[in-house]
């Protein structure tokens, strides 16, 4: 395997998540490899995500660009929390289902590696939320390191 030169790093916003590009940053250094930091919303299958959202003396939002402003916030705010990192370092929030976003960015994007969290969920919490890494490990079309993210308390 060649030494990596794009790797792409998805996250959902919690805690875990800056341990995440952390690791993606070391990992990416000795290469001098860019680091490109993702986050995929995904629209809630029970509500359209053109719905509007309003309050007094508000301009009306659909739920979706709320949803996008409020992540590229949080993730902007992740991002700039890191000291200066060693390498090019990007972040971008998407729309759609986050294993899905996350293979097609990959493969589109001709990224070497995909670093990213996992919860270790088990049982009924994982059969309800599903599990993106396994998704992504089992379908991507480049090598995959998953880190285990120590779960919120």
């Amino acid at each position: 395997m060649a030494a990596p030169t794009r790797i792409l790093v998805p996250v959902d916003l919690s805690e875990g998540s800056r341990t995440v590009i952390d690791y993606a940053v070391q990992l990416a250094r000795p290469f001098n490899a860019s680091v490109h930091v993702i986050h995929a919303w995904e629209p809630p299958q029970y509500v359209a995500p053109d719905l509007l959202v309003a309050a007094p003396g508000w301009n009306s939002l659909s739920l979706e660009q709320v949803a996008v402003e409020t992540a590229t916030k949080d993730l902007t705010a992740l991002i700039h929390s890191l000291e200066k990192p060693p390498v090019p370092l990007t972040h971008k929030v998407l729309v759609g289902e986050a294993a899905s976003t996350v293979l097609d960015l990959a493969e589109q994007g001709k990224y070497d590696l995909i670093v990213m969290g996992t919860h270790g969920r088990r049982g009924l919490p994982r059969l309800l939320l599903g599990s993106v890494a396994q998704k992504v490990v089992s379908r991507a079309h480049c090598p995959v390191l998953t880190l285990h993210v120590a779960p919120e308390k």
